[in-house]
This record gives C-alpha cells, sequence and structure tokens, in this order.
C-alpha cells in the first residue's frame, strides 16, 4: 500500500510543483504592488461606493478589500486565480487515479497487484490528497513571509482561518473528481462533469447574490460557503461551511470506493 502510495505522489511531483510555483508567482506580485496600490485607497473607496449593492455582493468587494493585504488578497488572489488553480488541479489528480488508468489500459496491471482493491483505492486517493495538502498550505502560508518581506502587517490566525477553509474547498472538490473517476472511464467525462458540477455551482452563488427571488439557491454552492473575505478579513468561517463540505468529502468519497471496489473494470 505504501509501494502505491509512494510511486503516485512521485508521478505527480512535477504537476505539484508547477501548481505551486505558479499560485506563488501570482501572490508574489500581488504582494509587491500592494504598498503602492494601498496609497489609492482613500480614492478607491469613493469609486466603491458608487457601485451597485448586488455587485458588491456578487464579487465580495467591500472597503477593507483595498484598505487591508487581507482584504486585498481575498479579493485579486483568493476569490479567482486560487480557486481557479485548486479547482484544475484537485480533478486532474482526481482523473489520473482510476479514469486515466483505464482509458490508457494500465488498469489490469494496477489491479494484479498483491494488494486488495480497497488499499489501491485508499493508497492512489491519499496520494492526491497529500499534494493537496502541501498545494494549499504552501500558496497560502507564504501571505506571511512574504508580508514580513515588503514591510506589510498582516493578521496570523486568519491567515490560518484561510487555510483550513481552503483545504476543506480543495478536498470537496477533489473528492468529487474521485466519485467521477471510479464511475466513468476516461479523464474527458470526470474532467467535463466536475466542471459542469462546479460552473453551476459558481452561477447559482451569483444569480443569487443578484436576485432576493432566487437567494435561497445559494446554499446549494461551494462558492457561497467558500468566501475568502470572511476568514481573511474578518476571521470568520460559515459553520456550516464545515458541514457541507465534509458531507460532500464523505459521501463522495465513500460512494466512489465501494463502486471501484465492486466495478468489473476489466470488461
Amino acid at each position: 500500500m505504501w509501494a502505491v502510495f509512494s510511486r503516485i505522489f512521485k508521478d505527480r511531483r512535477v504537476l505539484l510543483l508547477i501548481y505551486t510555483l505558479s499560485a506563488l508567482a501570482v501572490l508574489v506580485m500581488y504582494i509587491s504592488l500592494f504598498p503602492s496600490f494601498s496609497k489609492q485607497s482613500a480614492s478607491l473607496e469613493q469609486l466603491l461606493k458608487s457601485y451597485p449593492e448586488s455587485f458588491m455582493k456578487a464579487f465580495n468587494f467591500d472597503i477593507k478589500s483595498f484598505t487591508t493585504v487581507e482584504g486585498y488578497l481575498a479579493t485579486e488572489q483568493f476569490s479567482f486565480m486560487w480557486p481557479l488553480l485548486v479547482i484544475l488541479m484537485s480533478v486532474g489528480f482526481a482523473s489520473t487515479c482510476f479514469a486515466a488508468e483505464i482509458e490508457k489500459g494500465t488498469i489490469e496491471i494496477i489491479l494484479s497487484q498483491p494488494i486488495s482493491k480497497m488499499k489501491i483505492f485508499i493508497s492512489r486517493y491519499l496520494a492526491g490528497l497529500s499534494n493537496l495538502i502541501i498545494f494549499t498550505f504552501v500558496s497560502i502560508y507564504a501571505v506571511i513571509p512574504l508580508s514580513r518581506l515588503w514591510n506589510i502587517s498582516y493578521n496570523g490566525e486568519n491567515i490560518w482561518r484561510m487555510i483550513l477553509l481552503a483545504f476543506l474547498f480543495a478536498w470537496a472538490i477533489y473528492s468529487i473528481g474521485i466519485l467521477c473517476s471510479s464511475i466513468f472511464s476516461d479523464r474527458g467525462k470526470v474532467y467535463f462533469v466536475s466542471a459542469t458540477v462546479l460552473v453551476v455551482m459558481y452561477v447559482l452563488n451569483i444569480l443569487a447574490s443578484i436576485k432576493d427571488s432566487i437567494s435561497n439557491v445559494k446554499y446549494l454552492s461551494f462558492f457561497y460557503y467558500f468566501n475568502p473575505q470572511k476568514a481573511l478579513v474578518y476571521g470568520q468561517i460559515d459553520h456550516w461551511a464545515y458541514l457541507v463540505f465534509a458531507g460532500v468529502i464523505f459521501i463522495c468519497t465513500i460512494f466512489g470506493m465501494i463502486y471501484f471496489i465492486k466495478r468489473d473494470i476489466t470488461t
């Protein structure tokens, strides 16, 4: 089991490095720009007051988005670029666990190993999850040393809260990908189904912020519970976020494992 975990982890280390360095490069850019950006905060505050309230809610903008480094990064880094990277990484790693092996015709070699299908599932699952843990921690914790480098004040406790929220968000997406990878026999379907689910969630969250008549549909979206603004600026995580993300992780992982174990993959 450890041999399978180790091999999969090593096979993905280059991709992990690419994703992590990409996230760090963007983070360095934003933090280096923040000192000069914050000097214009007064004029930006006036500009924000002219925006419709629905627009501000839809994209998690408020005054603190431009007057603190936490708010600035929540808006610029963690509301779009970071989620995009973690979605691509999570679904990509999940698709290579099983669907890619079936697609390439190498799954029979994996199944011929002297370990049970459950152990194969768990070891490959944990290998991808370990990559997510490393990516999440490094790409967010780096805010602390980079802020110190540019002499920018920051709230360390809120950064740790952001790491927790971000990891739960990434894990939930990864679990959806794992379920799809256990069901489908090619990576294209894993990407398509996972992307469709996430795009629908994103659209529902935007529409719920704009139209009060359908505001309740926001509870169906991961992007409602993944709120970098609350976590980084105010140190708050919606209590329902823990339940929703944990529930999705548990259900998708268990069903994915059961389907993989019972599935006759070789036919």
